[in-house]
């Protein structure tokens, strides 16, 4: 593990920070950032690593980063098989950092003379949220999309997302340690850090470059039903809700079949059965309904594999 040089005005201080930051397609001054990176880290901590995941860089690119390899002490490439989605190739990082502070960071918008500020409230709060004092710009149907989805995990499933975070984000290793631990195929770095339950605060900044995330609207709204299925059954309850409603409002039917019928003796022939056998039917269907959505529920609670607490 590295070590600071001698002859620094400050001591380091004598913690273990692991910085991760996953690159993609071109990586477009990276060895330049790389090198500041690890100059400040080495000035300021007295042991540091800096884990690069290679979300399926050029081959040209991949180079370029693994040159850094001979250069600079500390440095880790974690290539992975093809190209996943970012937070699930975060995660990749995240899991073999080994720090007692991990940062995630977006090198193309996050500026390195933030991490000290970021790890430092990591020192007294498990988890840090970098939030960008600039908007994140998206077209105007993403915006909306985003708004809508942060306004429904924050009614319906209690997850607090600020509106404008971002990818900068500290870690206690106690925190890393749980947020590993959950074992659904979607991982979302930025959900699970408020699903933890741990110590949560802002770190406001000023990126170099407006954070705006290259997914679609598409993309957009796939990805938040992932988070908000694979986290949540309140759609699940909503769909129960609906059900005993419309079997309700089928009971009501009925009764009001029989009572034309009995009242009006001119009803139609073959009305009331009709209409008996269909508000029956629908009955019976809207109680499958219910019934199947709460097992689903239930499966979907047992396939996390969440742990009771988090010491």
């Amino acid at each position: 593990m590295p070590r600071a040089k001698k002859g620094n005005p400050a001591k380091p201080q004598d913690i273990f920070v692991s910085i991760v930051a996953v690159i993609e397609g071109e990586a477009t001054g990276i060895k330049k950032y790389i090198r500041q990176l690890s100059d400040l880290l080495n000035s300021r901590y007295a042991n540091y690593e800096i884990v690069i995941v290679d979300n399926s860089l050029q081959p040209s690119e991949y180079k370029k980063v693994t040159s850094l390899l001979d250069e600079l002490p500390g440095v880790r490439v974690i290539k992975l098989s093809r190209q996943f989605k970012y937070d699930s190739a975060l995660f990749a990082g995240i899991e073999v950092s080994i720090g007692d502070f991990v940062c995630t960071l977006n090198y193309l918008t996050d500026p390195i003379n933030e991490i000290p500020l970021i790890i430092a409230k990591n020192q007294h709060t498990d988890v840090i949220q970098g939030v960008s004092k600039t908007p994140i710009q998206h077209l105007f149907g993403i915006n909306l999309g985003r708004k809508i989805f942060y306004w429904y995990n924050r009614k319906y499933v209690g997850i607090n997302i600020p509106i404008n975070a971002t990818y900068f984000i500290s870690f206690t290793r106690r925190a890393v340690n749980s947020l590993v631990s959950y074992s659904p195929s979607h991982r979302y770095v930025r959900h699970l850090a408020r699903r933890v339950g741990y110590g949560y605060d802002r770190h406001f900044y000023v990126p170099t470059n407006n954070p705006t995330g290259q997914r679609t609207l598409r993309t957009g709204v796939v990805e938040a039903f992932e988070i908000v299925t694979s986290y949540s059954t309140h759609p699940l309850r909503f769909v129960t809700g609906l059900g005993v409603v419309a079997g309700a409002l089928n009971v009501l039917y009925a009764a009001y079949i029989l009572a034309v019928n009995i009242l009006n003796p001119h009803v139609a022939q073959g009305w009331t059965s009709t209409s008996m056998q269909l508000s029956l039917m629908f009955f019976i269907l809207f109680t499958i309904m219910v019934v199947l959505a709460e097992y689903i529920g239930r499966i979907l609670n047992e396939k996390h594999n969440e742990a009771s607490y988090f010491i």
